[in-house]
This record gives structure tokens, C-alpha cells and sequence, in this order.
């Protein structure tokens, strides 16, 4: 596990009702740092100063302190309902402090959702989005790293921890997997989480394994870290399949503190392949620095070098306009020509999903670092990660991949050795060509 040293660390007294709960909560309390403060108790009711006192114990600026900022989070330890309700708690939101929220309330309760359905058909066409439809499981709602563009990362006043992970895995997971009978390949992503940072003491990943196994279902792990020598000891991780949302040094270092470094990244990966894991990488989210062509040429050729990826993805930023984004990233750290096309295309981009950059920036990008992979591997499947259709429409000859079938990084269908176990539930991606779309007709 990370190192952490939370500036706060509190417990729901219910989560002492079940000693496997205790077990795991004490093993993670193990591998950390207790502020002076110590592992804190609190009830549902003593909710609303609970809020105040991480309020008053940690500010989101704080993620910068170097050289580990995001570590010192606070940590709360929770039951997660494993049904997914959220009570509005009329009650207790009536008396949280100024800046309190009914969110935070849910997560401190442990409403955490236990599983989100992603990419649904009708939301990726309303959106302009090419993914495929998945449902993703969550145990944990925050992040160690405090990544710049990240909600969760920069600025969450904690991190909400669920314990009751057995139940977790007899409830939820079957649950899931008799709902979406065509997905074979399932995240366990949390939000805004990334669940190996908290590995092995907190051991949700060599449970799901087991259940996965149980149900002869595949898991991926989704993380910007570089924590992976315990997998050597997991039993199942044939099961497993290790996804990298990886970077170049700059924006590790710059925009992503907290995080691995991008070689260690990659080769924690290269680790994880010698131990029969496949692995996988996005380069998302690609943030244009300045001189990112040779920082980001560098870490793909040391990517190809190190590993045989299973396939390799890039996604620009985007979510975002050019002051959304400046109020997240300090734009001067930025390529400015680029900033000033996200600028003059600001009207052009409102309410578009994959702005700030428009189109033609975005594709100048993409055609860069899909050369830069060719230059060292020819055969490794090439995608772009959540891109609009029309993206897609201009890229499939360079990537090498049909929009309505590609292998991608976290696909529901994507099996180990780049196979996709396509069927009549999961026929094909989000994509829809234009004359099926009347809107766009």
C-alpha cells in the first residue's frame, strides 16, 4: 500500500459489527501514518462535525505540498450499502457546516454506488461519445494521487473507504454479472478511485479474482500507479488484466502529483507481464505541454520497449471549456499555440464534450503518437478513447481498427490476447454511422 500519512483518519462505529471489517481496517491502519489525532469513531449522527473537522484539517492546495501532497488526504473507513439507495438524510444535511454536502454525507455513510453502467448506447449518441457500453464495480470513492483535471483527485476533502468486501463479492458481483450476461471483462475502477494504490492490506482485488474466477468473468484494475510486487502472491490473477492510464514525465511530475512517474508506470507494467498478467495502456488524458512531442515520443518508445502491450489508446483532454480547464490547469505549463486554438475555437467547442481543443488539434495529436507507436510496433491494436464518431470516421485507417469493433483497454468483451467475444447482448461499440443518426442526417 501507499504510503499514506492522512492528516485525518475516521471510522463509522458501525463498521465494528463485523470483525472481517475490523481485520482489514487494522491492516490498512497498519501500512499508514495515524495523525496525532488517531483513528476517530463517529456515528450517523455526529455526521455534520465530522465534515467540519476534515473542512478545518485538509484544503485541496494541499495536494501540492511536495513531494507526496494528495497522501495526506484524510481517510474514512466505511459500510457500503451494497443496494445503492441514497437517502436525502433531510436531518443531518440540515445541520452540515457551510460547503457540507449531501454527497459527502452519502459517502461517509457508505453510499457509495457498487456498480455503474457506463457508455449506455443512448447516452454515447447524445453525447457524440464512441465507447462501449460496460458496467463498472466501486468499493472506494476517492484517490491518493491529486491529479489537476481530476474532481476527486484535486479537490475531495477525503477519501471514503467501504470494508464489507465479502459481502461485496456474494452480493454485488453476481448481481451484475446475471444482468449483463455478454460482458465478460469487468473494471474495478471505484470513483475517482484507484483500488491498487491500497493494495495488498486492503485485498478487494484477490477477492474479486476469486469471484470473477467462480463465474469464469475477467477483471481489470485501472491505475496511474506503480504498486504492483504483491500480485505476484494473488491467486486467480489469470483472471486479471492490468490497464495504465499513463503520461509523459512533465504531466506526471507537473499535473499529477501523488501519481507514479511515467516509467515507473511503465514498468511496473513490464512487471506485471512477467508474472502472466496482460497489459494494457491509455495515454489518457494526453495533455499538450509544452515540448510534448519529444516527451511523449520518449515514453512511448520506452513503453515498446519494456512491454508487449495488448493494446494501446490515447484520449486528449477534454470534458472541459479553455476556462474550465484554466481554472483546473495553469495553461502557461501548456503548448500555447494549442491554447490559443482552444481559445479562438471557444464558441465552436461550447457544450461539446471533446473540447477544449477542437477537432483539428486533437487529430494533428492523435496522427503524432500513433507514428511514434508505429515506429516500434507494428502490430499492437491502436484506439481512440471515448473520441467523437467523427474523430473515429477520420482515424480509422491510421489507428487500424473499425469504430463499430476495436480492442480497446477496459472493453466489456476484450479478452486476454486481444480477443473480442462479441455476441448478440454486446454485438458492437457505441458507434452508429451518420444516416443512422436522423438527428445529424
Amino acid at each position: 500500500m501507499y504510503n499514506l500519512h492522512p492528516v485525518r483518519v475516521y471510522v463509522l462505529d458501525e463498521v465494528y459489527s463485523d470483525p472481517r471489517m475490523v481485520t482489514r481496517m487494522e491492516r490498512m491502519i497498519g501500512a499508514m501514518q495515524l495523525p496525532d489525532t488517531g483513528l476517530q469513531e463517529f456515528s450517523r449522527e455526529e455526521v455534520p462535525g465530522v465534515i467540519e473537522d476534515l473542512q478545518a484539517a485538509w484544503s485541496p492546495e494541499m495536494v501540492f505540498d511536495r513531494p507526496w501532497g494528495p497522501w495526506g488526504r484524510p481517510v474514512v473507513f466505511t459500510v457500503q450499502d451494497l443496494e445503492g439507495e441514497k437517502p436525502e438524510y433531510e436531518e443531518i444535511v440540515e445541520r452540515l457546516p457551510e460547503g457540507g454536502s449531501l454527497a459527502q454525507v452519502h459517502q461517509l455513510l457508505g453510499h457509495i454506488d457498487p456498480a455503474r453502467a457506463q457508455h449506455e448506447r443512448e447516452s454515447d449518441w447524445e453525447k457524440d461519445y464512441v465507447c462501449w457500453p460496460t458496467k463498472d464495480f466501486g468499493t472506494m470513492a476517492g484517490c491518493p494521487h491529486g491529479c489537476q483535471y481530476c474532481g476527486a483527485g484535486k479537490s475531495s476533502y477525503f477519501t471514503a473507504v467501504g470494508l464489507n468486501i465479502e459481502d461485496f463479492m456474494e452480493v454485488v458481483v453476481p448481481r451484475v454479472i446475471a444482468e449483463r450476461p455478454g460482458q465478460k471483462c469487468f473494471r474495478m475502477i471505484g470513483w475517482g478511485a484507484d483500488h491498487i494504490a491500497w493494495e495488498p492490506e486492503y485485498g478487494v482485488i484477490e477477492l474479486y479474482l476469486q469471484t470473477l474466477a467462480e463465474h469464469d468473468r475477467y477483471g481489470y484494475f485501472h491505475s496511474a500507479s506503480a504498486n504492483v510486487e504483491w500480485l505476484k502472491d494473488v491467486e486467480h490473477r489469470d483472471r486479471l488484466i492490468g490497464i495504465w492510464s499513463t503520461t509523459c514525465e512533465s504531466v506526471a511530475r507537473e499535473i499529477e502529483p501523488g501519481s507514479g512517474p511515467a516509467i515507473e508506470r511503465i514498468e511496473a507494467a513490464a512487471t506485471c507481464q512477467e508474472m502472466g498478467i496482460p497489459v494494457r495502456f491509455k495515454f489518457k488524458p494526453m495533455i499538450p505541454i509544452k515540448g510534448w512531442r519529444e516527451e511523449y515520443a520518449d515514453i512511448i518508445e520506452r513503453t515498446c520497449e519494456l512491454t508487449t502491450p495488448e493494446s494501446i489508446g490515447f484520449c486528449v483532454i477534454m470534458w472541459n471549456t479553455i476556462d474550465s480547464l484554466a481554472a483546473r490547469i495553469d495553461l502557461d505549463l501548456l503548448d500555447q499555440e494549442y491554447v490559443q486554438a482552444a481559445r479562438d475555437a471557444a464558441e465552436e467547442m461550447e457544450g461539446v464534450v471533446t473540447g477544449p481543443f477542437p477537432h483539428d488539434v486533437r487529430a494533428e495529436i492523435y496522427h503524432y503518437l500513433i507514428e511514434q507507436v508505429r515506429r516500434w510496433d507494428k502490430e499492437v491494436p491502436l484506439y481512440i478513447s471515448t473520441e467523437s464518431r467523427e474523430m473515429w470516421d477520420e482515424m480509422t485507417d491510421a489507428l487500424g481498427q473499425r469504430p463499430e469493433s476495436f480492442f480497446c483497454g477496459c472493453t466489456p468483451v476484450g479478452l486476454p490476447g486481444r480477443k473480442l467475444a462479441v455476441s448478440a447482448d454486446c454485438p458492437h461499440s457505441t458507434y452508429r454511422r451518420l444516416e443512422e443518426d436522423p438527428a445529424k442526417a
